[in-house]
């Protein structure tokens, strides 16, 4: 189901996109990809709580993807939540202190 959810994405099928990646993550709920993935998709739809929920899941099933935490610290930051983007950002910045990327958004929402 990942692979066929990564496979929709690329035809620009978002709906069909979450709806592969949440079979996914029923079959391997420890899938950190697929729960990032579909927090991608899901933000992309404009469900950004789904969203935020799945990058959550992705993350606690790998707490070692960068990735993961800056993801949700972009949505945060789009959504206003500036303390919770920081502190997302800080933890991507934990696990990769070399992400220019959320080196970048940390200075946006005043962090550094």
């Amino acid at each position: 189901f990942y692979k066929q959810g990564l496979a929709w994405n690329e035809l620009g099928k978002i709906g069909k996109v979450i709806e592969s990646l949440k079979m996914a993550v029923q079959v391997d709920p420890r899938h950190s990809r697929a729960w990032y993935n579909l927090g991608l998709a899901q933000n992309g739809k404009g469900m950004r709580e789904d969203a935020l929920s799945s990058l959550i899941r992705g993350e606690s099933a790998n707490p070692f993807d960068p990735q993961i935490p800056y993801a949700r610290a972009t949505i945060l930051m789009g959504e206003g939540r500036l303390e919770d983007a920081k502190r997302a950002a800080q933890r991507a910045l934990e696990i990769q202190p070399d992400y220019d990327a959320a080196r970048e958004l940390l200075k946006n929402v005043g962090g550094f």
